[in-house]
């Protein structure tokens, strides 16, 4: 799913998780694991593939919009973090650890079926880090082949606020 998807239901969850239970740490937890998730996305296109040099979020959006990412570590993307969180919130029910995790999965759940449709190849093993670490967490083992169209990541604004990834698997 694109970011301005994935504003659309952190904003709307979390407006909602405080209408039901008037707390504003449980309603921040879910705007923050429903969106500020993908903050790793941008850390990966730092460090992961060394554009620290163009750290604009525009050129981030660009090369996040034409699929050019090397590697996904995507920590913050992790089932295995979830587990750990979810045990987390057993021993310490923290509204907002709690509300983190209800964004986070609806996040990830909304990932699996939209990205899975559109450009991942496995998109339920997708989201384990152990199964993207046993892939090298190489972009070309874990995205499929894609047929984007020509202006893909030309207005990177209009784009964030689209809710579909443009462009078409060619791989299976």
């Amino acid at each position: 799913m694109k970011p301005g998807g994935h504003l659309a239901t952190a904003a709307a969850l979390g407006g909602v998780g405080y209408l039901v239970t008037g707390s504003p740490e449980l309603a921040s937890g879910c705007f923050a694991g429903g969106f500020l998730i993908d903050l790793d996305h941008y850390s990966d296109y730092l460090i992961f593939d060394g554009q620290w040099r163009r750290p604009d979020p525009r050129q981030f959006l660009r090369y996040s919009f034409t699929h050019s990412y090397r590697r996904l570590v995507l920590p913050l993307h992790s089932l295995e973090l979830m587990v750990f969180l979810s045990l987390l919130t057993l021993v310490w029910p923290h509204p907002a650890l709690l509300g983190y995790l209800i964004g986070a999965f609806l996040h990830i759940g909304l990932d699996i079926l939209v990205n899975g449709e559109h450009i991942l190849r496995q998109p339920v093993l997708f989201y384990s880090f152990a199964y993207r670490a046993a892939q090298g967490f190489s972009a070309d083992r874990l995205i499929a082949r894609l047929a984007l169209p020509p202006d893909a990541g030309q207005a990177p604004m209009r784009e964030f606020f689209t809710w579909r990834p443009r462009g078409q698997k060619l791989d299976p």
